[in-house]
């Protein structure tokens, strides 16, 4: 399946659960949760340096998944411990010259939340969350068209940070589904050595963009 037909369907399926019958005014439980979230996510261009020369970064459509346990405290407020991995793949350099290969995003997040709580089951959030990144190259990160290619095939960790907005529907007190928009990067830039002497890939700039849909099981009530 293309990978935007697998984008609409998550966002059709999310809007079909907001919109499906529930208990009346049925809201999330307080108490301890656990939630779990598939995604859409796009890189946007993003600038570094090859040997010193700028250049900037096109990325293809990528996806991601995420993880986590929260809890849902008095007056709206959630905090979360959340993981989540994701996946792209590099397309070209300046828009014209092709490279190949693989970039995974593997973060952990602490998340503070705040739920606008409407009396209702449908419940507008917004958030954000800091933590650490670790983006990694591989799958022979190059340029193809060389007939002996650097290869940036290496990792890096640096502290990241992101924003989160998004709705959630009770479906009963303990089931709720949510659909979400992030914008997540990183503190600081990456640097990725070749695998001849004296080449490299800095000052890579993390930053992207994702839309996941996720259950979350709550505890309490």
């Amino acid at each position: 399946m293309h990978k935007s037909h697998m984008t609409v369907g998550l966002i059709a399926a999310a809007g079909l659960a907001l919109l499906a019958p529930a208990p009346a005014q049925a809201q999330s439980a307080l108490g301890p949760y656990l939630f779990l979230g598939l995604g859409y996510d796009q890189m946007p261009d993003r600038n570094l340096l090859i040997n010193g020369r700028a250049v900037s970064s096109q990325w293809k459509p990528g996806w991601g998944g995420l993880a986590g346990a929260g809890y849902k405290w008095f007056f709206g407020l959630r905090t979360e411990a959340e993981y989540s991995g994701r996946v792209s793949w590099v397309k070209a350099f300046n828009k014209t010259n092709p490279w190949a290969g693989t970039a995974w995003d593997n973060s952990v997040m602490v998340n503070a939340l705040y739920d606008f709580e409407l009396d209702s089951p449908v419940t507008p959030f917004i958030g954000g969350g800091i933590g650490l990144n670790q983006i990694q190259w591989g799958n022979n990160f190059r340029v193809p068209s060389q007939a002996t290619p650097t290869i940036y095939d290496t990792e890096s960790i640096r502290p990241g940070w992101q924003g989160i907005a998004g709705l959630s529907y009770a479906i009963t007190p303990q089931i709720a589904v949510a659909v979400d928009g992030r914008i997540k990067g990183s503190f600081g830039h990456f640097n990725f050595p070749g695998s001849v002497a004296g080449r490299s890939i800095n000052q890579f700039s993390y930053e992207t963009r994702s839309v996941f849909v996720s259950v979350r099981y709550a505890f309490g009530g």
